[in-house]
């Protein structure tokens, strides 16, 4: 029988609490990486299960809990929020929360000192001052994986600076720029002995106001919309008594308790409340604890993910198959969205680049033949856009600039159609942001020393390192009902190079090409230079000097 939800919650102040208070014993650091993950796993599965349960906590301050302690479940709790609010997958939201959880691993006697306004003295100063890299440290102990928490930990102080006094600092990566805002959150609305913390939407708003980055106003106005008009447990009046509300139902009222007696009052309203959302001390179990086991607050989630449906519409279209009006028309008719964006695409067939009128409009353009690359190229498009990442904008202009290189080097060749040669690159990426999306980064992870035999995967370009490549091999194939485009992608990458066919070398002159733009200080090889030259020569170039003319037309070096 599964555990009550105030069992699990009970477990998890306990667990922080505990992660905060043993990081003395130096002999247990190999144990805190495995630690960190299984907690932040929790958090993740717990909020999933009742966001209110945890958004409550930012308003009930635990008195049999540290200050520290209360001010780490805060940040986790508004990390949890934030990830929440845009849709980030389970992975993503548990290393944003690992992140949170650690970043003040080392200094909870600090913490509550900061709490009751004592002076730090010279020890206490080192310790804040470093508690970052301490907190790395510790974790990097355990030689797992936990190189991404450290690399997010390493920017935060700079971040946070940044959001709040430097507007001219530009922050790249969404991921620091997550966790910062979470940490001055939590500062602002935790309860501290000196009553100087702020209620939820001043704090907010506070910060909004004071930030210039574009990324974390977005990131605050999701929040704001995910938690909606009142946060779980604020105090209320209603009917002239002090109340506490803790959450809406699926109709729009609104559950508040009377906790002034032995037997809490339960009730369900439809009206405007008077509330006061900072957070105030509580020593009621039953508020933060044991009222989230009742069934008034099994609120179902009734968020549906987008994916499911254009995943199934794309493994559907067949490349290599001619379809009818009506084959088309009927596959094609539950999406009227994806028939919008096809009659977009096919503009670039006229010369007038007109938008077509409808689906038979669009099929007459381009002709059946194409037709069904096309289409398969706009679902991906969209599939690709369903998936939420701190990296999304990012990663749309580097899948656009490989598809924008890719097109121009078959530009001359009549027997290749772009579109359905670049599928395999779109379904490259949707399986990079399905398996590895806490990996993806701006980095581009080329060797120095380039393999002898194998040629670089495109996963570099997205910054992750090495993919399981059976894996990767069985999800394309999938996708892509055994594309011989996805085959020749596939083998450009787990084939020694004078094993590769002319489509596989097609691949890899892409990448040569992509590196020079991507990374110019990297040489290139006489192999890679060779495959080049081959490439230009079958696809019709006269010269590599005539196709870096047309390179440099597409001003790609603009878009990165």
């Amino acid at each position: 029988m599964e555990a009550p939800l105030s069992g699990k919650l009970k477990k998890l102040f306990e667990s922080t609490q505990l992660l905060l208070s043993s990081h003395n014993n130096k002999s247990q650091w190999h144990t805190f990486y495995p630690l960190v993950c299984k907690l932040s796993e929790q958090y993740a599965a717990l909020y999933k299960q009742n966001p209110a349960a945890l958004q409550a906590q930012l308003n009930l301050y635990k008195t049999h809990y540290s200050y520290a302690t209360n001010l780490v479940v805060n940040q986790c709790v508004l990390t949890c929020a934030l990830c929440s609010s845009q849709n980030y997958d389970n992975d993503l939201t548990e290393l944003y929360i690992s992140a949170s959880l650690v970043e003040h691993l080392c200094v909870a006697k600090q913490l509550n000192k900061l709490a009751q306004q004592q002076t730090f003295n010279e020890a206490d100063k080192k310790m804040w001052q470093l508690r970052h890299k301490l907190a790395a440290k510790v974790l990097l102990t355990a030689k797992q994986p936990a190189h991404q928490i450290a690399h997010i930990l390493a920017k935060l102080g700079k971040y946070k600076h940044a959001l709040l006094d430097t507007p001219k600092i530009m922050l790249y990566d969404g991921a620091s720029v997550l966790v910062s805002l979470a940490n001055i959150l939590a500062l602002n609305v935790t309860c501290n002995e000196k009553q100087q913390h702020i209620n939820f939407y001043k704090a907010v708003a506070d910060l909004y106001i004071r930030t210039p980055n574009s990324f974390a106003q977005t990131l605050l106005k999701a929040l704001v919309a995910h938690v909606g008009q009142y946060v779980p447990g604020s105090q209320v009046v209603y009917a002239d008594q002090a109340m506490v509300y803790l959450a809406t139902d699926t109709q729009g009222r609104h559950i508040i308790v009377n906790n002034a007696n032995t037997k809490m009052a339960w009730y369900r309203i439809k009206a405007s409340l008077m509330d006061d959302s900072k957070a105030w001390e509580c020593n009621d179990n039953r508020l933060f604890l044991k009222v989230w086991d009742s069934e008034y607050l099994n609120i179902p989630n009734s968020e549906l993910s987008a994916q499911a449906p254009l995943y199934q519409l794309v493994k559907q279209i067949k490349t290599q198959k001619e379809y009818s009006f009506k084959a088309l028309n009927t596959l094609l008719t539950p999406y009227p969205d994806v028939i919008k964006s096809v009659c977009l695409a096919v503009k670039h067939y006229n010369k007038e680049l007109l938008p077509a009128k409808d689906l038979r409009h669009s099929l007459s353009m381009v002709g059946y033949d194409k037709a069904p690359a096309i289409i398969q190229g706009v679902v991906f498009q969209q599939l690709v856009n369903s998936i939420a990442h701190p990296l999304h904008a990012f990663l749309c202009t580097r899948i656009s600039c490989l598809v924008n290189i890719l097109e121009l080097l078959v530009k001359h060749n009549p027997r290749v159609q772009g579109e359905r040669i670049s599928l395999s690159l779109y379904a490259y990426l949707y399986y990079v942001l399905i398996h590895y999306s806490a990996d993806v980064s701006r980095k581009i992870t080329i060797d120095q020393t380039p393999n002898k035999s194998l040629d670089t995967p495109f996963s570099t370009f997205f910054g992750v390192n090495n993919v399981d490549a059976s894996h990767l091999n069985s999800e394309l194939n999938e996708l892509l009902s055994g594309d011989p485009w996805a085959s020749a992608l596939l083998n450009a990458e787990q084939l020694p190079k004078k094993q590769l066919d002319d489509a596989g070398q097609l691949w890899a002159a892409l990448k040569v090409v992509a590196q020079r733009i991507l990374k110019p200080n990297q040489p290139l090889t006489a192999w890679q230079q060779q495959i080049l030259n081959q490439q230009l020569s079958r696809h019709g170039w006269q010269s590599e000097a005539d196709f870096n003319q047309s390179l440099l037309r597409l001003g790609l070096h603009n878009s990165i």
